[in-house]
């Protein structure tokens, strides 16, 4: 029996294509999908793009000002909740950051960082209500959950103008740090 290999080529090409396809439509209407309309539809959200993968979830998103960010990430986690038990959330959130913002994180960030360091986290909002008294054109605001402390800074004249900063209660691996929470 002589094997022609054009067949077995052709037939192997194509169920590479129908598995790979397969898993790529899978992934985009049945994971990727239903994410990207709970984030287009959360009340601030200009725009949202999601990659999945197996170990985690990319969120990319531009927001506009004073977005919840605990308040989105848990209605995510309370609509997909199956999904992110065993995927990271990582969110990628468009800068709209001024020159100004920027001072005033940079002025607010140290005292962020021991905060967090010694797991003293009530001393962050303390700390950027103080910045903020300071500097009344500006909106400063922090929240946290399980998982992370979100910080949001964001012009009270521009509203185009934002930064969110995301901040993980436990250190990332591989940096020497020690876990935070």
């Amino acid at each position: 029996m002589k094997i022609r290999m054009l067949p077995v080529v052709i037939t192997a090409a194509l169920s590479l294509v129908l598995l790979l396809g397969g898993w790529f439509l899978y992934r985009q209407t049945a994971l990727e999908r239903p994410v990207e309309q709970i984030l287009s539809q959360y009340p601030g959200v200009n725009s949202a793009q999601v990659n999945i993968t197996q170990n985690q979830a990319l969120l990319k998103l531009d927001l506009q000002s004073n977005v919840d960010l605990r308040g989105m990430i848990a209605e995510l986690r309370k609509e997909q909740g199956q999904m992110f038990k065993k995927r990271s959330i990582v969110l990628d959130i468009a800068d709209h950051s001024t020159p100004d913002i920027d001072a005033l994180w940079k002025e607010a960030s140290f005292s962020v960082a021991e905060a967090m360091a010694s797991k003293r986290y009530t001393m962050i909002p303390d700390t950027l209500s103080k910045i903020q008294s300071e500097n009344d054109e500006y909106t400063i605001s922090s929240d946290m959950d399980n998982h992370y402390i979100y910080v949001a800074l964001s012009s009270a004249t521009d509203k185009k103008a934002n930064k969110y900063i995301i901040l993980p209660l436990t250190a990332a691996q591989g940096t020497g740090g020690q876990p935070n929470a």
